[in-house]
């Protein structure tokens, strides 16, 4: 990771769940017996994948019976919830990001740092990864489920080689190339067709993560600088990125349909050959965005390229296990379950590839996946956890392709570790009003309603409405 004298801490929207109900339903944890637990999970692989077939495979290597439950993952979050409000708590659960702090701090879940000071698998894990679950309390209540990853910056390569430039290492050179591929013909069609930067706006507090080059140090959620909470969107360090965004605004540098692109409109610009950059996901995204440009233009070349001067890229936050006090043993879940996931050996393999001769197998002395059982037209990626978001030092059996494994290495040496703010009720309450007023201010500024200053101005007053000054005691309290 990025070496910085602090971490940035940033937001995410954090939807109120019902009240847990009906207390805790703590058992014993003295039977050393257990051989059976419930768990529900979202992220699991889909029956018609081989869902039974793997949870014979892995109580075959553990002993432990895994009674599997996965609902409807856009319905994930709502039916957990009912299920801890009606007392059901299953034994070992999958929690999404935007749930782990209604979760964990609901008094159901078992603090699990003992168990990871005491496991030998766990100490190859990433230890900032970790820390992104560890709550005021002093506990960490849930461990990631993969590495959470984040986004780097791909670039029509083919078009810096037509016009004789560079890769941009700094902000005036990554100015010059998105002028130069709004304005100079970068695919030599003989047409004014192309645009620099295409990037998605409704995005929530993920904008962050999709305009690292541009916003630079800046954010627009709450960060910790020095130790202290503070509003990202009232530093120093936005006001100047609001003006580099105008800037290529008003040139036309930057994708003028900007404010109403979803990730999809954008990406889909960028295969057509209709922008040159974009701001996304590392990993399998690298392979498609140059796969998605050849089948546009077969001589197309995009590519992953680091941070420019000034800027980092983002570690996300991703879901996270845990496990409740319904557990008889949480201490026989932790070590079959969550040690056996990063043993990186075959429990790691299980729980990445899936099962020999169903989901992968040997040619020509090589690893490599076979056809997805549900849909044979497109190769089998994993059982559980992501190949491409390794959280420790194995290796998968099946090599990633170079653009992806690029991609990764890119925006693991050049990102800052994420973390989880921790507010009470006025910042449970107002987050999604003061998101709404954030991106509102931003486009009056971009649009140019007001000047920077006046946006930024009418932000402090009605943010304070809204109850900013308590937020931000509560994330310091």
């Amino acid at each position: 990771m990025k070496s910085k004298a602090w971490l940035v801490m940033f937001t995410l929207v954090l939807f109120p769940l019902v009240l847990f109900a009906n207390g805790n339903k703590e058992a014993t944890k003295s039977d050393e017996s257990v051989t059976k637990v419930t768990g529900v999970f979202d992220r699991i692989l889909i029956t018609e994948n081989g869902q039974k077939e793997w949870g014979d495979a892995f109580y075959n290597f553990t002993g432990l019976k895994l009674d599997i439950v996965k609902p409807e993952h856009n319905q994930y979050s709502q039916i957990l919830s009912t299920m801890f409000a009606a007392g059901d708590y299953p034994d070992l659960l999958e929690i999404q990001t935007n749930d782990y702090l209604t979760f964990a701090t609901s008094g159901h879940l078992i603090p699990l740092e003992g168990y990871i000071e005491a496991s030998e698998n766990f100490k190859s894990v990433n230890k900032d990864l970790i820390e992104a679950y560890r709550l005021k309390d002093g506990h960490i209540y849930g461990v990631p489920t993969y590495d959470g990853g984040g986004c780097v910056t791909y670039i029509r390569k083919d078009w810096l080689d037509n016009l004789g430039l560079s890769v941009p290492t700094t902000w005036d050179e990554y100015y010059n190339v998105l002028k130069a591929f709004t304005l100079n013909d970068p695919d030599g069609n003989g047409q004014n067709d192309t645009v620099g930067l295409t990037v998605p706006f409704q995005t929530g507090y993920e904008f962050d993560y999709y305009n690292r080059m541009i916003m630079q140090d800046a954010f627009f959620g709450f960060e910790n600088k020095n130790g202290k909470w503070v509003d990202g969107f009232l530093q120093p360090e936005m006001v100047e990125a609001i003006k580099r965004f105008k800037k290529l605004y008003d040139d036309g540098f930057l994708d003028n349909e900007f404010f109403t692109n979803k990730t999809s409109t954008a990406r889909s610009k960028v295969y057509a050959g209709q922008a040159g950059v974009m701001e996304y996901w590392s990993g399998t995204w690298a392979t498609r965005f140059d796969d998605s440009a050849k089948n546009s233009d077969p001589k197309a070349v995009v590519i992953p390229i680091k941070p420019i001067k000034n800027a980092y890229y983002i570690n996300r936050v991703g879901p996270a296990f845990a496990i409740t006090k319904a557990a008889k043993n949480p201490k026989v879940i932790f070590e079959k379950f969550l040690d056996t996931m990063v043993d990186n050996g075959a429990g790691q393999v299980l729980f990445t590839h899936g099962i020999e001769g169903m989901h992968y197998e040997m040619k020509d002395g090589k690893y490599v996946m076979m056809p997805e059982p549900s849909n044979p037209d497109r190769p089998f990626d994993k059982a559980f956890s992501d190949p491409t978001l390794v959280m420790n030092n194995w290796e998968p059996l099946v090599p990633s392709a170079e653009l992806i494994t690029l991609s990764q290495k890119i925006q693991k040496e050049n990102s800052v570790q994420l973390m989880l703010p921790q507010g009470g009720k006025t910042y449970m309450k107002r987050v999604g009003e003061i998101l709404t007023l954030k991106q509102q201010i931003f486009a009056e500024a971009i649009n140019g309603t007001y000047t920077v200053e006046e946006a930024m101005n009418n932000y402090k007053v009605k943010a304070e409405e809204l109850g900013l000054t308590a937020i931000i005691d509560e994330l310091n309290n």
